[in-house]
């Protein structure tokens, strides 16, 4: 009894079945092999039989959707691979041809972002982090880049995601960043655990909210640590596993906000007795404070600056706020230089005429070449404040400057180039922004007579 694509070898027999020509290019061999384990012919027969039935079907799925099964979804991406002069993974492949591949996927991703805003009016930047894969790219290209990394195992742990995340994110450096991110995650694994990232479901995500509310958590506090994990899981996504869902993403948080408490702002007579209080008090801790009543700068920004950020050999005084190793700025448009006027000029001399010959920074208490100590000076700086006393912290300074100069209606652009506040409308990124003469002006409309 002979039955077709079949041959006796030993005590066994072996299906064999020519691959069709068209197909063959998505196949490793021209042939299809398999043991069948038996010489029976009745089971010989049903086996052939299911064999035919389920490579027929693969076949017409190859010629077909790409999706149509696993195996055709697999040679799809097995071809796209090769006219990229790639292979799956464990291959060698040439990094520059991977590098081709990967600008390929981002353009997807940068052209979906832009559509997205224009279109439907989204925040074309956190679309173009966010953005699942299986938004811009088709089931093939997922695939394809699936086996040509490998796909993650399936024991990879939530830590194991924020690792991925903190080594390809561009302020991995940042010590600020990587402390923050690392203490919210301890908040979600002491509550769910460091579970299988592929376990993790949005009931976890909920069950952390749950939590955070009977622990008493800000719903702010809590709508942050969500924003810092929905985006771990978008960089785990993106490098590991395009296909995993987020399960942070458009999670309600319940009551969120009801519980803020709105900034007061000092009053004209607090303002006084807290820049009267730091010029009889004289160290460096009140001049970081007087720094800030008349600049309206961000307490980092003033505690990390060096001796050569503050230049008061010019026709208008001021500081320069950027970018340091020891100290990142919130945005772009927090690099800027801010004039020095009332009790800012004051504490900016104070600093200059005490400093050492060697000194490189404006406060070294607070600030070395690794770090700026910013959140330390903030809490002594606020117990020195209650003591006054006058309930208020540092940052409602920021918050008084910004009502200061709307009082005397000073245009919101100008007290954006002042405050370093990101442009809000399009127009406001034009041109090259307003000069230290035309800051100082308006800074010196609201400086208080003492």
């Amino acid at each position: 009894m002979t039955i077709k694509y079949t041959y006796p070898r030993g005590k066994t027999t072996i299906y064999q079945r020519a691959v069709p020509t068209d197909l063959r290019p998505r196949y490793p061999g021209a042939t299809i092999k398999r043991d069948l384990k038996t010489t029976n012919p009745i089971k010989v027969a049903r086996l052939v039989e299911n064999l035919n039935r389920s490579i027929e079907a693969e076949w017409e799925g190859l010629r077909a959707a790409p999706e149509s099964s696993p195996e055709s979804l697999k040679a799809h991406a097995d071809e796209a691979l090769r006219s990229w002069g790639l292979a799956p993974h464990p291959a060698e492949n040439v990094p520059e041809a991977i590098s081709l591949l990967d600008d390929y996927v981002d353009d997807k991703r940068a052209a979906y972002a832009q559509t997205a805003a224009r279109v439907l009016g989204e925040d074309e930047e956190r679309v173009y982090r966010e953005a699942s894969a299986r938004e811009f790219l088709t089931p093939v290209e997922i695939e394809a880049l699936q086996r040509l990394h490998g796909k993650p195992e399936a024991s990879a742990t939530i830590t194991y995601a924020l690792d991925v995340h903190l080594d390809t994110n561009r302020k991995r450096d940042d010590l600020k960043f990587t402390t923050y991110a690392r203490r919210a995650f301890a908040s979600l694994v002491a509550v769910t655990g460091d579970k299988a990232i592929t376990n993790f479901t949005r009931a976890d995500a909920r069950k952390f909210i749950a939590k955070g509310l009977e622990d008493s958590l800000n719903t702010a506090t809590i709508r942050r640590r969500i924003n810092s994990f929905r985006a771990v899981w978008s960089s785990y996504r993106r490098e590991c596993d395009p296909q995993l869902p987020n399960p942070f993403e458009g999670l309600a948080i319940p009551g969120e906000g009801l519980d803020k408490k709105a900034r007061v702002p000092f009053t004209t007579d607090e303002l006084k007795v807290l820049i009267s209080a730091c010029q009889a008090k004289d160290d460096d801790l009140r001049w970081i404070l007087a720094m800030l009543a008349d600049t309206g700068a961000r307490l980092a920004e003033v505690v990390g600056l060096t001796l050569s950020d503050i230049v008061l050999d010019r026709d208008v005084p001021h500081i320069i706020i950027q970018p340091h190793a020891w100290r990142s700025l919130k945005n772009a448009a927090s690099a800027r230089v801010v004039p020095l006027v009332g009790a800012s000029f004051w504490a900016a001399k104070r600093v200059k005429e005490t400093a050492t010959h060697d000194q490189v920074f404006a406060f070294p208490r607070y600030t070395t070449d690794t770090e700026c100590k910013a959140t330390n000076a903030s809490g002594t700086i606020a117990s020195w404040i209650r003591r006054l006393p006058l309930e208020h912290t540092a940052h409602d300074l920021r918050h008084t400057m910004a009502d200061r100069l709307k009082a005397i209606q000073c245009p919101k652009d100008i007290r954006y180039a002042i405050d370093g506040h990101a442009a809000q409308d399009v127009g406001d990124t034009y041109g090259t922004g307003y000069g230290l003469k035309v800051k100082a002006e308006w800074l010196e409309k609201v400086v208080l007579a003492q």
